[in-house]
């Protein structure tokens, strides 16, 4: 199989296969590879790699010509390859929208970014009177039980996301935790309505939070945007309050990164 630059084994076969299926292609000519010369490279029969190759084409990480029925890399990949490039911009602009957040709320702010099966967290605020900054790549989070995860879920499409359901178990993690998808959709979809998205102790006990995401120039979900804290202090009354604060500042997130207001005023909804 080729090469990959994953450091750490992959769980799930199907993810190192497709991996290893856009690594190949990347290193192909303008004309494209074939499916035989991807199958020989991946050491993959034809059938498992014309499956995940239709897949991957059905997600826009490659196309296939129509007339030489050769794949090259997909939109979805420049895509990507831009959110990555933006990531770097998106900590120093989101850095004062996120201090003034905290010492609105004397709560944990947090900024998040998307990746394949989880989202990371680059920067954290903890509370006004010890606001202070911190990041580590190794805060990975799943996206059905955190107001972060469920925030990236709500502003992306529904190929998007049945994508992460497909890859990724709903692994119910507290009593509170939505595990069935068709529920989860459900609950997306009122959030879609009002803005931003919810944690009512679906990960943790005790802890409660709200996000809303972040659109960047090409009207892509680029980074999110939370407040947590103990369910004691943020209630649900507490989170109706300050849902605006943390609506205003995922649109100027995205304003500063050319995307725009995509999100409205919240006011007179309730988080559920």
């Amino acid at each position: 199989m080729a090469s990959s630059a994953l450091s750490r084994p992959v769980r799930i076969q199907a993810l190192a296969r497709a991996s290893a299926i856009i690594d190949v292609i990347a290193t192909g000519d303008e004309a494209g590879v074939g499916l035989t010369a991807i199958g020989r490279a991946t050491s993959l029969n034809k059938t498992t790699a014309f499956n995940l190759l239709a897949s991957l084409a059905a997600l826009g990480f490659v196309e296939k010509d129509a007339h030489t029925r050769k794949y090259r890399l997909g939109l979805r990949c420049l895509e990507l390859g831009r959110q990555v490039q933006q990531r770097l911009q998106v900590s120093h602009v989101a850095r004062p929208v996120l201090v003034d957040l905290c010492r609105k709320t004397n709560e944990t702010v947090n900024l998040g970014i998307p990746g394949m099966l989880d989202f990371r967290v680059i920067d954290s605020f903890v509370g006004s009177r010890v606001s202070h900054g911190r990041a580590n790549d190794d805060w990975r989070w799943m996206y059905h039980c955190t107001a972060l995860g469920k925030a990236f879920l709500t502003g992306w499409d529904s190929l998007m996301r049945q994508s992460i359901y497909d890859s990724c178990e709903l692994t119910g993690l507290t009593p509170n935790t939505i595990t069935d998808p068709y529920t989860l959709e459900a609950q997306l979809a009122g959030f879609r309505e009002r803005g931003y998205a919810t944690d009512l102790e679906e990960y943790e006990i005790g802890v409660n939070g709200l996000a809303s995401w972040v659109v960047d120039g090409l009207g892509e979900v680029a980074a999110a945007i939370s407040v947590s804290g103990h369910s004691s202090r943020l209630t649900e009354t507490v989170m109706h309050r300050i849902a605006p604060d943390v609506v205003r500042a995922a649109n100027a997130v995205s304003t500063a990164l050319g995307g725009g207001e995509p999100h409205r005023s919240p006011s007179g909804t309730r988080p559920g």
